[in-house]
Protein backbone atom coordinates (compact mmCIF):
# COMPACT_ATOMS: atom_id res chain seq x y z
CA UNK A 1 0.00 0.00 0.00
CA UNK A 2 1.11 3.41 -0.41
CA UNK A 3 1.44 6.02 1.67
CA UNK A 4 -1.71 8.01 0.74
CA UNK A 5 -3.89 4.68 1.05
CA UNK A 6 -2.39 4.28 4.74
CA UNK A 7 -2.71 8.54 5.75
CA UNK A 8 -5.65 9.58 8.43
CA UNK A 9 -8.04 11.37 5.85
CA UNK A 10 -9.24 15.18 6.93
CA UNK A 11 -12.27 13.52 7.62
CA UNK A 12 -12.69 11.68 11.09
CA UNK A 13 -14.20 8.42 11.41
CA UNK A 14 -17.01 10.31 13.53
CA UNK A 15 -17.43 13.01 10.67
CA UNK A 16 -17.76 10.29 8.11
CA UNK A 17 -20.44 8.76 9.84
CA UNK A 18 -22.21 11.92 10.58
CA UNK A 19 -22.21 12.96 7.02
CA UNK A 20 -23.01 9.29 5.76
CA UNK A 21 -26.33 9.98 8.07
CA UNK A 22 -26.99 12.99 6.18
CA UNK A 23 -26.59 11.43 2.75
CA UNK A 24 -28.78 8.69 3.55
CA UNK A 25 -31.86 10.68 4.19
CA UNK A 26 -31.71 10.66 0.44
CA UNK A 27 -33.40 14.21 0.26
CA UNK A 28 -30.67 16.29 -1.24
CA UNK A 29 -28.21 15.15 -4.13
CA UNK A 30 -24.69 14.12 -3.02
CA UNK A 31 -23.06 17.10 -4.42
CA UNK A 32 -25.22 18.98 -2.15
CA UNK A 33 -24.53 17.52 1.12
CA UNK A 34 -20.46 17.73 0.62
CA UNK A 35 -20.95 21.23 -0.65
CA UNK A 36 -22.79 22.56 2.73
CA UNK A 37 -20.15 20.58 4.85
CA UNK A 38 -17.08 21.81 3.09
CA UNK A 39 -16.03 18.18 1.77
CA UNK A 40 -14.47 17.79 -1.82
CA UNK A 41 -15.83 14.67 -3.94
CA UNK A 42 -11.44 13.93 -3.73
CA UNK A 43 -11.60 14.22 0.05
CA UNK A 44 -14.80 11.90 0.68
CA UNK A 45 -13.75 9.19 -1.62
CA UNK A 46 -10.50 8.76 -0.07
CA UNK A 47 -11.76 9.09 3.31
CA UNK A 48 -14.49 6.72 2.90
CA UNK A 49 -11.37 3.93 1.21
CA UNK A 50 -9.96 5.22 4.25
CA UNK A 51 -12.89 4.13 6.64
CA UNK A 52 -14.13 1.17 5.00
CA UNK A 53 -10.67 -0.54 4.67
CA UNK A 54 -10.03 0.46 8.13
CA UNK A 55 -13.11 -1.17 9.32
CA UNK A 56 -12.47 -4.48 7.57
CA UNK A 57 -8.81 -4.18 8.78
CA UNK A 58 -10.07 -4.10 12.09
CA UNK A 59 -12.32 -6.80 11.91
CA UNK A 60 -9.85 -8.75 9.86
CA UNK A 61 -7.27 -8.32 12.66
CA UNK A 62 -9.46 -8.62 15.71
CA UNK A 63 -12.41 -10.71 14.50
CA UNK A 64 -15.53 -10.93 17.32
CA UNK A 65 -13.33 -8.29 19.09
CA UNK A 66 -13.47 -5.41 16.76
CA UNK A 67 -15.09 -2.41 17.52
CA UNK A 68 -14.35 -0.14 14.55
CA UNK A 69 -17.87 -0.90 12.41
CA UNK A 70 -19.86 -0.66 15.93
CA UNK A 71 -18.23 2.88 16.92
CA UNK A 72 -19.08 3.92 13.20
CA UNK A 73 -22.43 2.32 13.30
CA UNK A 74 -22.89 3.99 16.93
CA UNK A 75 -22.03 7.88 15.65
CA UNK A 76 -24.09 6.75 12.45
CA UNK A 77 -27.52 6.03 14.18
CA UNK A 78 -27.25 9.14 16.73
CA UNK A 79 -26.31 11.50 14.21
CA UNK A 80 -29.11 9.73 11.81
CA UNK A 81 -31.55 9.79 14.57
CA UNK A 82 -30.67 13.24 15.48
CA UNK A 83 -31.98 14.84 11.93
CA UNK A 84 -35.78 13.50 12.44
CA UNK A 85 -37.59 11.78 14.57
CA UNK A 86 -38.43 7.82 14.91
CA UNK A 87 -42.20 7.64 12.92
CA UNK A 88 -45.00 6.77 15.16
CA UNK A 89 -46.05 3.28 15.35
CA UNK A 90 -47.28 1.00 17.31
CA UNK A 91 -45.78 -2.61 18.28
CA UNK A 92 -48.45 -4.16 15.94
CA UNK A 93 -47.92 -1.71 13.44
CA UNK A 94 -44.25 -2.33 13.58
CA UNK A 95 -44.89 -5.92 13.14
CA UNK A 96 -47.51 -5.74 10.32
CA UNK A 97 -43.92 -3.36 8.12
CA UNK A 98 -41.82 -6.72 9.16
CA UNK A 99 -44.09 -9.30 7.84
CA UNK A 100 -44.63 -7.37 4.90
CA UNK A 101 -40.83 -6.62 4.05
CA UNK A 102 -39.73 -10.11 5.01
CA UNK A 103 -42.66 -11.11 2.48
CA UNK A 104 -41.86 -8.48 -0.43
CA UNK A 105 -38.03 -9.39 -0.57
CA UNK A 106 -37.24 -5.96 0.93
CA UNK A 107 -38.20 -2.63 2.37
CA UNK A 108 -39.09 -0.56 -0.87
CA UNK A 109 -43.05 -1.47 -1.55
CA UNK A 110 -43.90 -1.82 2.07
CA UNK A 111 -42.28 1.66 2.86
CA UNK A 112 -43.49 3.66 -0.25
CA UNK A 113 -47.38 2.58 0.65
CA UNK A 114 -46.16 4.08 4.22
CA UNK A 115 -44.54 6.94 2.56
CA UNK A 116 -41.50 6.58 4.89
CA UNK A 117 -38.18 6.10 3.65
CA UNK A 118 -35.43 3.82 3.69
CA UNK A 119 -33.90 6.13 6.63
CA UNK A 120 -36.74 5.87 8.19
CA UNK A 121 -36.88 2.34 8.25
CA UNK A 122 -33.10 1.97 9.84
CA UNK A 123 -34.40 4.77 12.26
CA UNK A 124 -37.44 2.34 13.22
CA UNK A 125 -35.69 -0.51 13.10
CA UNK A 126 -33.01 0.85 15.88
CA UNK A 127 -36.07 1.88 18.00
CA UNK A 128 -37.74 -1.52 18.65
CA UNK A 129 -34.81 -2.84 18.47
CA UNK A 130 -34.08 -1.28 21.62
CA UNK A 131 -37.48 -0.71 22.75
CA UNK A 132 -38.77 -4.25 22.47
CA UNK A 133 -36.19 -6.31 24.25
CA UNK A 134 -36.85 -3.09 26.83
CA UNK A 135 -40.77 -3.66 27.11
CA UNK A 136 -42.45 -7.08 27.61
CA UNK A 137 -45.71 -5.98 27.33
CA UNK A 138 -44.78 -4.13 23.77
CA UNK A 139 -42.68 -7.29 23.19
CA UNK A 140 -45.69 -9.38 23.51
CA UNK A 141 -47.91 -7.14 21.25
CA UNK A 142 -45.08 -7.33 18.38
CA UNK A 143 -45.06 -11.06 18.60
CA UNK A 144 -48.64 -11.88 18.68
CA UNK A 145 -48.97 -9.43 15.81
CA UNK A 146 -46.09 -11.23 14.16
CA UNK A 147 -47.42 -14.89 14.72
CA UNK A 148 -50.43 -14.21 13.68
CA UNK A 149 -49.88 -12.70 10.17
CA UNK A 150 -46.65 -15.31 9.68
CA UNK A 151 -49.17 -18.42 10.72
CA UNK A 152 -50.05 -20.67 8.06
CA UNK A 153 -53.30 -19.72 6.40
CA UNK A 154 -55.17 -22.72 6.23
Amino acid sequence: MDEASVAEPRISMAEHARITALIAEGDRPLKDVLAAEGVSDDEWNDATVHWMNAMAADAAAKGAGAVLAIDYADVFGKAQDALKPVPAMTPEEWAALTVEVLNAGGPAKPLATRNLSKADYLRLSRHWAKRLPANPAENKRFFATFEALTAPQP
